[in-house]
Parts: structure tokens; sequence; C-alpha cells
């Protein structure tokens, strides 16, 4: 994943395997980059599985952990064994 959208990496998207996450400063922002990773996707033919992916969140769960515009937590789920 990093391959194709290197140029982006850290700027505003990370990802791990094939878990991504995009992130921004506003709405907008996010409109731009979205669409940027998405015509990556398409020009080598790589789709996304929509049952997977969330859009325009403000919180989601990302690895183990949860991401908020606010904050980056443990998710407690993944660690309660420990």
């Amino acid at each position: 994943m990093n391959n194709v959208l290197f140029n982006y990496l850290n700027n505003f998207y990370t990802a791990y395997l094939n878990d991504i996450i995009i992130y921004s400063n506003n709405k907008l922002e996010h409109e731009t980059y979205m669409k940027k990773v998405l015509d990556c996707f398409y020009n080598i033919s790589l789709q996304a599985d929509i049952k997977k992916c969330e859009f325009k969140v403000k919180r989601t769960k990302y690895l183990k952990f949860i991401v908020s515009t606010s904050s980056i937590k443990v998710d407690l789920e993944k660690v309660k064994v420990i």
C-alpha cells in the first residue's frame, strides 16, 4: 500500500498492510485527500471493500487504537486479556 501512495505517506494518510487512515484538518481538505487516494487506487485497478470503510468520521478504531479528532487512545477491548 505504501508503494502506491508513497507521495502522500505521513502527509495525510498512514497505512499498515491494508489498513489505511486518511486524516485532515477540515472537511474540504479531507474530501480532497480521499479523492487523491481513490484516484491512485483507480489508476492501478485496486478496489476498497466498501463494507470495511468509514467516511467522514470524527472517531474510529485503527489497529489497536481509538483515533479521534482530539486524541489517540488504546482500544481497551483489544488489551482486556492482558
